[in-house]
């Protein structure tokens, strides 16, 4: 079986997205050798990199980890928000304190990226708030 394994994550000089092959390497400091994380080449923050997991939404956009999904249920105002997360060997789909389980193949049908959590944190409140108001129905 032959599939694109490849990353993205935040370029920390640029603050740009980098995508490619994720590497850890050592960089010399005047302290000595200092652990460092790359992406295709750039020293990315390793706080923001995530694997593409080989999925794309509805419009053909890659879906990677920690971006958020929203589907619009077909019915206008209606949103539903969640974002990918790698959970015990799969990705999967989790809104606030409720994983859906696995991410499904079919999601290019119903969803589409609506951001990532670290270029979007307005979208975890988002997610945090229509779980919260489910809860009190």
């Amino acid at each position: 079986m032959k599939r694109e394994i490849r990353f993205r994550g935040k370029d920390v000089f640029s603050g740009k997205w980098a995508y490619g092959d994720l590497a850890h390497n050592q960089k010399i400091t005047r302290e000595g050798l200092e652990p460092r994380v790359m992406v295709a080449g750039y020293e990315v923050d390793p706080e923001t990199v995530g694997q593409f997991t080989g999925l794309h939404d509805k419009n053909g956009t890659e879906i990677y980890e920690d971006d958020v999904l929203m589907s619009c249920c077909g019915f206008p105002g209606l949103e539903v928000f969640a974002w990918v997360r790698y959970k015990d060997g799969a990705f999967i789909l989790t809104e606030g304190e409720r994983d859906y389980g696995f991410l499904p193949s079919r999601i290019n049908l119903e969803m589409t990226v609506a951001g990532n959590i670290h270029d979007n944190k307005e979208l975890i409140d988002k997610i945090k708030q229509v779980c919260n108001e489910k809860r009190t129905d």
